[in-house]
């Protein structure tokens, strides 16, 4: 009879000692202020200069930066005016019969507050300059055929600009 006692006793113990030993490790990351930034988290970036399709080429890095703190609870896991990358997807310079240019940019990489890169995707920049086909062809015809030299205006992306893109995938941040 007491056999059995003592060893329900210890199963008890055994019982509740695995089950505070689960409960402390579940909680070891928040005490040491490590969170896990959950791909798809939303962050706002922004040109920090201009970005020009005569003054770019493809695969070029392009610095751009948060515009707002992203926040998981109360911890700020990238700051505002944190440094971002993006790259150089598509570009062609305006040309001649009034063709425009065109610059296509994409979001790669953020910087966290522990100096961890993060990856980014969706963050996505297209645009065009102005098309001049129609006058630089009516001038070149009716005027002087020099106006067929006439060029579309390059695509520019002002500094300022922003786009929101999305961590593409979990990343271990260290808050402290």
């Amino acid at each position: 009879m007491i056999a059995k006692i003592r060893r329900g006793y210890t199963l008890r113990i055994l019982s509740a000692g695995l089950a505070a030993w689960l409960v402390l490790t579940s909680f070891v990351p928040l005490l040491q202020g490590r969170i896990i930034l959950k791909a798809g988290t939303s962050v706002t970036l922004e040109t920090t200069s201009l970005v020009s399709s005569k003054l770019v080429s493809p695969g070029q890095t392009i610095e751009l930066r948060v515009r707002n703190d992203v926040r998981i609870g109360n911890k700020v896991v990238i700051k505002a005016g944190a440094p971002a990358k993006a790259q150089v997807v598509r570009v062609q310079r305006a040309k001649a019969l009034g063709k425009p240019g065109y610059l296509e940019i994409e979001a790669r990489s953020v910087t966290a507050v522990d100096g961890t890169e993060v990856p980014l995707s969706g963050g996505r920049i297209y645009v065009e300059g102005e098309e001049k086909q129609t006058l630089s062809v009516v001038l070149g015809l009716f005027v002087c055929l020099l106006f067929l030299l006439m060029k579309g205006k390059d695509a520019e992306i002002p500094p300022g600009y922003t786009v929101s893109a999305q961590v593409a995938s979990d990343v271990e941040i260290n808050t402290n």
